[in-house]
């Protein structure tokens, strides 16, 4: 389901870091995104023990690959030199980020709240988001249906989709 460059933000967030020199420099700590325009603005990316935490940001232009790991293109001198903060909240607001939209809630065009964000299927190589994964339902019938930009009318306190509960009904499953 997730082949090629894509994959789930939450298996994105929490890997290794390493330089151009193969040298590691932190993990990814969470992304900022856009999703109405299906962008991956920065990843950022924390560096530093847990009670020492620094983070920074990049954008596409500092990723050489990814892989099992994301390698920058940037040595360790250069990454000495990048601005660091001791809060992600200085580099980005926290509605940008998919830990904050992670579990928003879910509505369609009704009104009637249909699930919640799960998760998204990003291609991080080309910073864009492909869909945002809805789940729905409680513990022991939870269902996912996956959504594109196309489908969102609003984001704000809450996602209001261009859909009926009817036709998410039909794209649920288990």
């Amino acid at each position: 389901m997730y082949g090629g460059c894509k994959m789930k933000v939450s298996d994105f967030i929490g890997m290794k870091v390493i330089d151009i020199e193969a040298k590691e420099v932190g993990k990814v700590e969470d992304l900022a995104v856009t999703i109405k325009e299906c962008l991956v603005e920065q990843i950022f990316i924390s560096t530093g023990s847990t009670l020492s935490k620094k983070f920074f940001a990049v954008k596409e232009d500092d990723v050489a690959t990814i892989g099992d790991y994301v390698q920058l293109k940037f040595n360790g001198e250069t990454l000495e030199n990048k601005v660091k903060v001791d809060k992600l909240d200085d580099l980005a607001p926290k509605e940008s980020r998919f830990k904050n939209l992670e579990g928003k809630v879910v509505l369609a065009k009704e009104g009637m709240e249909i699930g919640k964000i799960q998760d998204m299927v990003i291609n991080p190589s080309e910073c864009l988001i492909n869909n945002v994964i809805i789940s729905m339902g409680g513990t022991f019938n939870r269902k996912q249906f996956l959504i594109s930009s196309d489908d969102i009318a609003e984001i704000g306190d809450y996602m209001i989709l261009k859909l009926s509960k009817e036709q998410i009904e039909q794209m649920a499953v288990d």
